[in-house]
């Protein structure tokens, strides 16, 4: 008796290799923009400091540098402030709503 031909699912079959399939990959270009990009992230930072290193040091020093952080950090913080202040006194104007129209109507009472 003959041995049958294995018969596929066509989720089962195997894959057929394609002479022209696409290569895949990263072409030299784009990996020497990679490495580059990757460079410049990894370069050390340079830390501003005073012309004399001791001037860094001193107290008055990093109290102006402490000022000049929170005169720029400020208007942020009080937008977001501002915002969250909004959100809270609106949800809390809605949920006064939803109780005042609830004991109006006898849909609960009070």
């Amino acid at each position: 008796m003959a041995k049958g031909v294995k018969r596929f699912r066509p989720d089962q079959r195997p894959k057929k290799e394609r002479p022209n399939a696409p290569k895949r990959g990263l072409t030299a270009a784009e990996e020497a923009a990679a490495a580059a990009y990757e460079a410049k992230l990894e370069a050390p930072r340079v830390i501003n400091v005073a012309t004399n290193p001791l001037d860094a040091l001193t107290r008055g020093a990093s109290a102006q540098r402490l000022a000049a952080e929170i005169a720029t950090e400020l208007p942020v913080v009080r937008r977001d402030l501002r915002r969250i202040v909004m959100t809270y006194g609106g949800l809390l104007g809605l949920l006064a709503a939803i109780w005042l129209v609830a004991t109006t109507t006898g849909f609960i009472s009070a």
